[in-house]
């Protein structure tokens, strides 16, 4: 077979001939000296590796006068086995002659370092191809849209987590109602907490279904705010693998989908449209997917849209299997751990079992307490009539499990409170709340993290990783947190109970330009919130009434319309540590006077800006912020901030520690302003596909730790300067696709601890200075490169080389 695959007059002809020819002579030329068989298996290990070298030469039309030497030696052997075997035959005398001969060929064809050379030249031209069409689609999708939002509605169906009990019943049903006839479109219905979302996941990722609809099966989060353009661009760019304009309207959008859809080729499509809230936006959107060909469509809500037919009332958990989540949630195993009293245990049950969410927040709470917390909670649960269910109730009953948190972990319940800062059914990025609680709680990375990890443990949260290695290097751009919409109506609840003019933190809704009437009684001001968070709609004119709260650490921002302003009474927030402004929606927000307003913060240490358009540092006075340490931009228009920019960046921003630019898809070039922040020490810019080179001033960041370039797909370069970074311990160049070479004087950084180049197939083989890296730890890369530094880097000894068997760009398309 593999001397089928070459053809013409390549290198690998004279391979096959010299193998036809060891193969004629069989065991007589094996019998003249151990050195042909070692020559023949070389040769029939190298045939297969150099027909898709050269098959690869051709489509890539590279030289084919790279492996000319090795095709002379070929040539010469042919000439050479012959002869020795004539003369085993007929001259014994010479036999030792043309034993050295043949040893000297056998060294020319190559030791199997060469082979592994040869590998390594195969596999990185073959990704280096794969690489090269790549950057070509991603350009191309570039080209049609200046922001693609990768990471803002995943369509996937998300994975079975957790418990999963009683639902094989419902499912089969719900096959039984949707597959008939007929029937477009059904809604699963039932208060907040009781599953729905469960059941519609677990219904996806039955055989039948997914046998029925294959790939075709798209998971949407419409929440209370539907933003009916994103979620038609997510399903349009799903299905036909293109993107739709910012300019293309609903009707537009929605005209286009119904055409994609009723297209012949096309296999039937499963919708599932989860928290569906009753409004005119809803219902326009189920009346325009009613009407949609050649699918089904299937829809999660706490109303039942009898307009649309028939729904399905989602039952409650029977007694048993009720039981039986609890006992798993609770780690409860008869065989190797006594239950509680047994009354208790079905007293709980019995006060929750219409609510599964209820049912594995308390029992993951009382996981592991003692006795009088299980007690205790018994009495709380019965007091209401939990077993009827409504929402009330149910937040009294989930309020009950943050009650059992212990004394000593109630930083836990703090920052489940901080979660209700955001809008509902919106992601939350790791990096934006680890911002919140180094403000509010002086902690760092790791003990948010271990938060995080402890209220996901506890059923509160939801986390999200676009890629597996989200969390490695401390690089948490592609984490988020989710969280049910109950358990944000409780953090929202519980903030509510106190007095306005007395609660630590203060959520403020806008919808249009209606402000709460608080905000316009005097007795109510000045507020004593550390964190105030203000939401407002696509409708609001950013005419802001004044307020006092001079006591807000924490700011944060989420705007809905294409342009706003900062509120004046930001600039009297003497105390303001961290301004978060996030839009929520699928279009930047044109951020409009910011300058002005942060003037006038001189204790401001972090502004983490997302989804925003950022107007140009040119034509303003500003003044230096002395204690910012960490500027973030998220999927942010940046290129007016920096373009042109007059002023001098080091002297506004001396004493800045990090900055991260990430999904920022008109960052074309590093300002050379921000190489002069010598202070800083982490420099991030990630998914920022246009951005091809950096200056040679990055030299100048002497004190930088850590360089993280991740994702950045035309980047072709690094500059030599780099080799000047002394203090550099953390470089990440991984999917950097484009990336032909390190510096040659990459060992001059002797504190780099960790490289991370993985992904990166047009980079052969790295520096020969790369073995003065003493302190070099890990390096992350594919295997044939490990190979390489296992072989000429011998003098690295603590080094540990992690390699990755697969390319996965599936998160380019996302």
């Amino acid at each position: 077979m593999a001397g089928a695959l070459i053809g013409g007059a390549g290198l690998g002809v004279p391979f096959n001939e010299l193998a036809a020819i060891l193969k004629k002579f069989g065991e007589r030329a094996m019998n003249f000296d151990p050195v042909l068989k070692e020559i023949q298996s070389k040769v029939n290990t190298i045939i297969p590796l150099v027909a898709e070298i050269e098959e690869l030469n051709e489509a890539l039309e590279y030289p084919k006068e790279e492996l000319e030497n090795l095709k002379k030696t070929l040539e010469v052997a042919k000439k050479l086995i012959p002869r020795c075997v004539g003369l085993w035959k007929y001259n014994y005398l010479r036999k030792s002659d043309y034993t050295k001969k043949l040893r000297e060929l056998n060294s020319e064809i190559g030791s199997f370092r060469d082979i592994l050379l040869i590998q390594t030249a195969r596999d990185g031209k073959k990704t280096m191809k794969l690489a090269s069409e790549i950057k070509d689609v991603v350009h191309r999708i570039d080209s049609k849209c200046e922001i693609i939002n990768t990471v803002d509605l995943s369509v996937a169906v998300p994975e079975i987590e957790g418990e999963c009990v009683g639902l094989e019943k419902p499912v089969e049903r719900l096959k039984t109602k949707l597959f008939k006839d007929g029937v477009r479109l059904l809604v699963v219905t039932a208060y907040g907490g009781c599953g729905k979302t469960t059941l519609a996941v677990r219904f996806c990722h039955d055989k039948q279904v997914k046998n029925k609809f294959q790939k075709n099966i798209l998971f949407l989060t419409v929440s209370s705010k539907p933003d009916t353009k994103l979620i038609l661009k997510s399903i349009i760019q799903s299905l036909g693998r293109f993107v739709v304009s910012d300019s293309v309207n609903d009707d537009e959008a929605f005209r286009h989908l119904e055409q994609l859809m009723g297209q012949s080729s096309r296999n039937p499509v499963l919708f599932v449209l989860d928290d569906v809230w009753e409004g005119p936006e809803s219902n326009k959107l189920l009346e325009k997917f009613s009407r949609m060909p050649n699918c089904k469509i299937l829809v999660t809500s706490r109303n039942k849209f009898p307009a649309f037919g028939e729904p399905y009332a989602l039952e409650p958990l029977s007694d048993e299997d009720a039981k039986e989540l609890f006992r798993r949630a609770a780690s409860l195993d008869n065989r190797t751990r006594q239950f509680p009293d047994e009354q208790i245990v079905e007293a709980i049950v019995k006060g929750c079992k219409k609510c599964p969410l209820a049912l594995k927040v308390i029992a993951r709470s009382l996981s592991g307490r003692t006795a009088p917390i299980w007690k205790a909670t018994e009495r709380n649960i019965s007091r209401g009539d939990f077993i009827l269910g409504s929402e009330e109730t149910l937040l009294e009953c989930l309020k009950s499990s943050l009650d059992a948190v212990s004394d000593d972990k109630m930083i836990l319940k703090e920052c489940f409170m901080d979660l209700g800062s955001f809008p509902e059914d919106q992601r939350i990025r790791v990096a934006t709340f680890i911002d919140i609680c180094a403000v509010l709680y002086e902690q760092d990375e790791c003990e948010t993290l271990s938060n995080l990890d402890e209220l996901f443990t506890r059923n509160l949260v939801n986390t999200v990783y676009l890629r597996n290695e989200a969390h490695e290097d401390d690089y948490y751009s592609e984490s988020y947190i989710t969280q049910h919409d109950i358990l944000r109506q409780l953090a929202v609840h519980l903030t509510n109970e106190q007095r306005i003019d007395q609660r630590t933190r203060l959520f403020v809704d806008i919808s249009r330009n209606e402000f709460p009437e608080w905000w316009s009684k005097k007795e109510m001001q000045p507020v004593k919130a550390r964190l105030l968070s203000i939401t407002t709609d696509e409708m609001f004119s950013s005419c802001w009434p004044d307020m006092e709260a001079p006591e807000v650490e924490v700011l944060i921002l989420n705007p809905g319309s294409k342009t706003y302003e900062l509120p004046e009474f930001v600039k009297r927030m003497n105390r303001l540590k961290a301004l978060i402004v996030r839009n929520y929606r699928s279009f930047p927000t044109e951020l409009t006077s910011g300058y002005q307003v942060m003037n006038c913060l001189s204790r401001l240490e972090r502004i983490s800006l997302e989804r925003i358009s950022i107007p140009s540092f040119s034509n303003h006075n500003l003044k230096p912020l002395l204690h910012l340490k960490k500027l973030s931009f998220f999927m942010c228009k940046v290129d007016r901030a920096f373009t042109n920019c007059s002023i001098q960046i080091s002297c506004v921003l001396p004493n800045l520690r990090e900055i991260s630019i990430d999904f920022c898809n008109d960052f074309v070039a590093l300002p050379i302003g921000l190489c002069e922040i010598v202070n800083l020490e982490k420099l991030s810019i990630t998914n920022c596909h246009e951005l091809s080179s950096l200056p040679e001033e990055l030299g100048k960041l002497i004190n930088l730790k850590t360089l993280r370039l991740r994702s950045c797909i035309h980047l072709e370069k690094l500059p030599e300067s780099i080799s000047m970074l002394h203090e550099l311990v953390d470089l990440d160049i991984s999917h950097c696709v484009g990336l032909t070479k390190l510096p040659d004087k990459i060992g001059n950084l002797q504190k780099l601890e960790k490289l991370n180049m993985w992904s990166c197939p047009i980079i052969r083989k790295l520096p020969a200075s790369l073995r003065n890296l003493k302190n070099l730890r890990s390096v992350v890369c594919e295997e044939e490169i490990a190979k390489w530094l296992d072989i000429v880097s011998p003098r690295l000894r603590n080094l540990v080389t992690e390699h990755k068997e697969e390319v996965n760009l599936d998160w380019l398309l996302a």
